[in-house]
């Protein structure tokens, strides 16, 4: 079996082509409580959320290029044709948003996310997100990878490093593992679950025995289970026999909502997705929204969004400028709107920062989008503050005495 038909033979090429394999299991050796695909995947709640989670967050955030200066510093770069592209519009169909949640939703799914690379002679003009599915890497004996890309006619061409850029999650070094892969188990039991609600919901005759008395004969029976089937058909008041009881089987609210099993499918999914499970809406968590909630973004941002970022960026810088301008430039996305949420933790921070000298009072304002001020773009230093050696240069001293004081 060829390496990628184990990862990714799921995932699909054109949404409305039924020849690319959409519908096939996401893991053919996988045992699961229900088959799993990506359609029906994505139609548990918790998979849904965690994937536009990631995407639609990823996709949100500003996208900056900067020149690195030899003395360490960095200058934005907005006249660099790679940033106009990225910033604005990749391909002629989508805007930077809807190319970045594209291409997220193809990462977090397969693990794997391609996009194919557009010149005017030696310039890169567009980035289109191939979907992951209709991508074969192959790797050649002199280390290079050749990608086999089944087209939405079926034809397949071949495509080279040069032509794609390709950002993986960790795994063979060729390809990306997927998370729906890793997740196909508590998915399937997910969906098993989901299947179990509904068909208990849908059902209008409740589950029960109804037990008369002198053992009546068969045609008695028929008739009074038809009689009664007629009644709850037509929601009208049951009329029993003297001494019938009906002893119902239908099974519990708590067993209705299959509340154990549908949580731990849930906690599974946010585990895998690296997502805290409150962020996916999980009541059960829901008295985390408060004084801990600004922790638990930081933690989502460091341990699950920072990794994603980080690759991308780096991914950008050698795959998507040559080598000599690796060392001359980068990429980020700024994730300070997520890491500081409320205006008045903005106010504080910046007061510290701008009073402490790191930033000058327009940067500041140039940050919230303010217009700069006169005068606004010194930087500020308190002069209570400075070295013992420099002190009698900015005091004079009265006397020797106040010298050694």
């Amino acid at each position: 079996m060829k390496l990628w038909s184990s990862i990714a033979s799921w995932f699909s090429a054109a949404p409305s082509d039924p020849r690319n394999g959409r519908q096939r299991p996401i893991s053919s050796g996988q045992s699961t409580a229900r088959p799993v695909n990506f359609d029906s995947a994505m139609t548990v709640s918790a998979v849904f959320a965690a994937s536009r989670l990631l995407a639609e967050t990823v996709a949100s955030l500003p996208l900056s290029m900067y020149e690195l200066k030899k003395d360490g510093s960095r200058v934005k770069v907005d006249n660099h044709a790679l940033i106009r592209l990225l910033k604005f519009r990749p391909n002629r169909r989508q805007t930077r948003i809807e190319f970045f949640e594209q291409f997220m939703l193809n990462l977090v799914s397969s693990g794997n996310a391609y996009c194919l690379k557009g010149f005017v002679k030696k310039e890169l003009v567009s980035l289109q997100v191939i979907n992951s599915g209709s991508v074969q890497p192959e790797l050649m004996a002199d280390g290079s990878i050749i990608y086999h890309w089944r087209k939405s006619d079926g034809t397949t061409v071949k495509k080279d490093e040069s032509e794609i850029w390709h950002v993986r999650l960790f795994g063979t070094g060729i390809t990306g593992m997927s998370p729906l892969v890793a997740a196909g188990k508590s998915i399937g039991i997910a969906l098993a679950a989901d299947d179990r609600v509904t068909d208990l919901i849908s059902k209008n005759t409740p589950s029960g025995a109804l037990t008369v008395p002198d053992s009546p004969k068969a045609d008695q029976r028929d008739a009074l289970r038809s009689e009664l089937e007629q009644m709850i058909a037509n929601d009208s008041i049951p009329v029993f026999p003297a001494g019938a009881v009906f002893n119902a089987f239908s099974l519990t609210p708590e067993d209705l909502e299959l509340a154990t099993t549908r949580r731990y499918s849930l906690e599974e999914i946010a585990r895998i997705y690296g997502v805290p499970s409150v962020l996916l809406n999980d009541t059960a968590t829901s008295t985390v929204w408060g004084s801990g909630i600004g922790q638990l973004i930081s933690g989502f941002y460091k341990f699950n969004l920072r990794p994603y970022l980080e690759k991308i960026e780096l991914s950008m810088v050698v795959n998507l400028l040559s080598v000599g301008d690796w060392s001359k430039y980068e990429f980020e996305f700024a994730a300070d709107a997520i890491l500081r949420s409320d205006k008045k933790d903005r106010v504080d921070m910046g007061t510290k920062e701008v009073n402490g000298g790191l930033i000058s009072l327009n940067e500041y304002r140039r940050d919230e989008g303010l217009p700069p001020v006169e005068g606004g773009n010194g930087i500020r230093v308190a002069l209570n503050m400075t070295v013992l050696d420099q002190f009698g240069h900015i005091v004079p001293l009265a006397s020797k005495e106040d010298a050694v004081l």
